[in-house]
């Protein structure tokens, strides 16, 4: 054997038994991360545990670190559903952190360009629109899916389905008009262009009332030429069969028929679904997000507001629900006194009532339906919103009617909001009087409408905006959409977490809209870590790509401490904080929980022997 034979040797053993050393030292101050001591709590203090601070050797500052850790798990919002976790469960928990980390070796670590070249790393955790389509990929998100997920409590009514679905529906509509801010003849202008639909007659869409007060005669217009007008109406049916960059989003030649079509429907979908760039981009504010996010629901009322489409979207809706395993959910779609919903041929429109019957009556077949296929939906209740926007006079319109309305739909109207950007729109104090008006005739008519206000979306501390808070509070709010500035207000966390008022938290909305740039940064875990009961939900699904199983994705990838135990107790929250009366939510319960231990099941059966491998 050569001399540089034996000195290689040599210093190969030396540097496995420096290593072991440090790996050994290392694994032994790594902190405990499994179960939690089994110790009373009411008899263990933090200051008994750190003592002078003076330890006598490793083992008992060890032993103390333990103890530390496991007195703060013990108070954890999670601590009791991991003290009484089954058997199946434990293990199911345990499994579910090893996916987390088989998605990182086999998802995120292995992405290479369209040329087989290695592309840029992206970890989990970045960008959610950056990072969607490889979240798609994981086993993590295909976990969540299966997961029961309780009942969804914030989901705005016109923006919770794929893009795809209303798009589609208007293609064959005769009386559906689309109209642009701007001629469609660059790529700029498609870019910039906002659009807007709306189901009418050929007068409606060429005939205005000017500023005199007298109809004027305003020409169909075309898009796709120079001269056209802003804002003029043109038939959708001619849109979509001349869509004229119908190369850019098929990449084939520009032929005419359904090819057009669907780049056109491609083309739209792009316009309502937010990019990675356009919510990120290093110019980007709250503002400016908020201002495209205002548009895009613009864009879909028009594609939302006529009877057949409300009808099919209602069914298709709950049969979403279903098959992302949601048990329950509230609604909220929007109330004004100029609302309405077009007939299919813009002759005649259905008012707020009329509206609440298409929900009432499409929400009971589907049910039926669903029940003969052997598949569980325990119920849909509808939160009254209004403008936050509005006027006082608006508003006490507004309150007056949800309680003629709750009159004649005792068991679907459930509650009250005011919805819009929280920075720009008018506080909640600016309407008190109103407020208290309506909670006492609620109270003389033995009427149950909680609100359920919007409150705290935002960043702004100690301005008039996150004041909301308090105003919430004191107006005896059921729960808070959003909350996310709570986090800043330690007074009120204990407030809500006594008084029992649940936060609606929806992650992958707070990042598009700019309140946390990573979920890693969203203030969600410092709520759960102060006790404060927490619901999971995904706002404006159809904007951001997403699901509530997506959301559930998120908060779990977005905290380390997260846990499968974690996941349940946020379902568990989200039923006993929604609108349910006894006999219904004892029905869902008994369902979710069933769908629970089944889920946990399936966990282990279907990816421990993956892991264990």
């Amino acid at each position: 054997m050569s001399y540089k034979i034996i000195v290689v040797d040599v210093f190969m053993q030396y540097l496995k038994l420096v290593l072991k050393r440090i790996f050994s030292v290392s694994k032994s101050r790594e902190m405990p991360q499994d179960g939690i001591k089994n110790f009373d709590t009411h008899s263990v203090s933090w200051e008994s545990i750190l003592g002078d601070g003076e330890f006598k050797d490793q083992v008992a500052y060890d032993e103390a670190l333990q103890d530390l850790v496991s007195l703060e798990k013990r108070g954890g919002f999670d601590a009791e559903v991991i003290a009484t976790s089954s058997e199946i469960e434990v293990r199911a928990a345990r499994i579910l952190k090893k996916i987390i980390a088989l998605d990182d070796e086999q998802v995120y670590r292995r992405e290479s360009d369209v040329m087989g070249q290695e592309a840029e790393k992206r970890c989990r955790g970045r960008h959610f629109l950056g990072n969607v389509d490889l979240i798609n990929k994981t086993e993590l998100i295909k976990v969540a899916k299966k997961m029961p997920k309780g009942a969804h409590l914030h989901i705005h009514f016109n923006s919770c389905l794929s893009a795809n679905f209303l798009v589609h529906l208007a293609r064959n509509k005769d009386a559906m008009y689309i109209s642009s801010t701007l001629p469609l003849t660059t790529t700029e202008n498609m870019a910039l262009a906002q659009i807007s639909f709306m189901v009418m007659t050929l007068h409606e869409a060429t005939h205005i009332i000017n500023s005199e007060g007298v109809e004027v005669l305003v020409p169909l217009g075309n898009v796709w030429e120079e001269d056209y007008i802003p804002n003029s109406w043109m038939p959708y049916e001619k849109f979509h069969t001349q869509f004229d960059p119908y190369d850019k989003w098929t990449g084939k030649g520009k032929n005419y028929g359904l090819e057009r079509t669907l780049a056109a429907e491609t083309w739209l979908v792009e316009k309502i679904q937010f990019s990675e760039d356009e919510a990120h981009n290093s110019k980007q504010t709250c503002n400016g997000i908020w201002e495209k996010f205002n548009h895009r629901t613009k864009m879909m009322k028009g594609l939302f507001a006529y009877e057949s489409a409300f009808r099919l979207y209602t069914d298709a809706c709950i049969r979403d629900f279903v098959e992302d395993n949601i048990q329950y959910a509230e609604i909220r779609p929007n109330f004004m006194k100029s609302n309405s919903l077009k007939k299919d041929d813009g002759n005649g429109s259905i008012g707020n009532q009329g509206i609440l019957e298409i929900v009432k009556d499409q929400t009971n077949k589907t049910i039926n339906e669903l029940q003969k296929e052997g598949k569980f939906f325990g119920g849909l209740k509808v939160i009254y919103c209004t403008p936050r926007s509005f006027q006082r006079e608006q508003v006490a319109y507004a309150l007056n009617e949800c309680i003629e309305l709750k009159r004649k739909y005792k068991d679907l109207i459930c509650g009250f909001d005011l919805v819009g950007h929280e920075e720009k729109g008018n506080q909640l104090r600016l309407f008190i009087p109103e407020f208290l008006d309506f909670r006492k005739k609620c109270k003389e008519e033995g009427l149950d409408i909680p609100f359920l206000f919007h409150c705290g979306e935002t960043l702004i501390h100690g301005g008039k905006v996150d004041g909301n808070l308090y105003d919430a509070i004191l107006l005896n709010a059921k729960r808070i959409g959003h909350g996310y500035c709570l986090a800043r207000h330690p007074l009120l966390m204990e407030i809500l977490k006594k008084k029992g008022i649940a936060i609606e938290s929806c992650p992958i909305s707070n990042e598009i809209l700019g309140l946390t740039s990573v979920i890693s940064g969203h203030h969600l875990p410092i709520l759960l870590a102060n006790n404060v009961p927490c619901t999971v939900n995904s706002d404006n699904a159809s904007f951001y790509k997403s699901s509530l199983s997506h959301d559930f994705y998120q908060v779990m990838i977005g905290s380390e401490a997260m846990t499968l135990q974690g996941w349940k107790q946020l379902a568990i929250w989200s039923l006993d904080h929604s609108c349910m009366g006894a006999n219904q939510l004892k029905i869902v319960k008994k369902e979710w929980s069933k769908r629970w231990d089944e889920f946990c099941l399936w966990i282990v059966q279907e990816y421990g022997p993956l892991v264990d491998n």
